[in-house]
């Protein structure tokens, strides 16, 4: 699975790095929501996006408004994080503004698994689903691009897809 993990602390995006890595997704780092915008664009949408909410330039709600507006990135899973000290009013937000999850840091590595194994237990839901009624949520070019997508090595991270 290709995951994307946007989040302004270099620990969180580590310790997200290491856990998804672990459990053999690729994964893509930022701390930069325009850089992360910039690469989805160039490479099509990933798997699942770890949302870090307080980011410089454009915070995660303004992400998630962006990719609520793009129909190409309507696939694409979202998973909020949030701090210690955020209460229900931002956790609620991050979900009316198109988080399907959130996770309260200090991120902790069951909760982190458990989190993609239910989104990938819904993609495949509904990719059946939609299989059964004929039509496919994902186009084949989209999908044949990531497999000759490329590497890139930046400040953030690695970034593979």
């Amino acid at each position: 699975m290709r995951v994307i993990v946007l989040d302004i602390s270099p620990t969180s995006r580590k310790i997200l790095e290491v856990i998804l890595s672990r459990e053999s997704h690729q994964v893509a780092s930022f701390d930069d929501s325009l850089e992360a915008l910039s690469f989805l664009s160039q490479h099509g949408p990933a798997d699942l996006l770890f949302l870090g909410l307080e980011l410089p330039k454009m915070d995660g709600f303004d992400v998630l408004k962006y990719l609520r507006g793009e129909p190409r990135f309507h696939s694409m899973g979202t998973i909020a994080l949030l701090n210690e000290r955020d209460g229900i009013l931002v956790r609620l937000k991050a979900r009316l503004a198109g988080a399907q999850q959130v996770v309260t840091k200090p991120l902790v590595r069951q909760l982190i698994v458990a989190l993609v194994s239910e989104h990938l237990y819904r993609s495949a839901s509904i990719r059946g689903a939609d299989q059964r009624t004929g039509s496919l949520t994902r186009d084949h070019s989209e999908v044949a691009s990531y497999r000759g997508g490329s590497a890139r090595d930046e400040s953030a991270s690695t970034r593979t897809l």
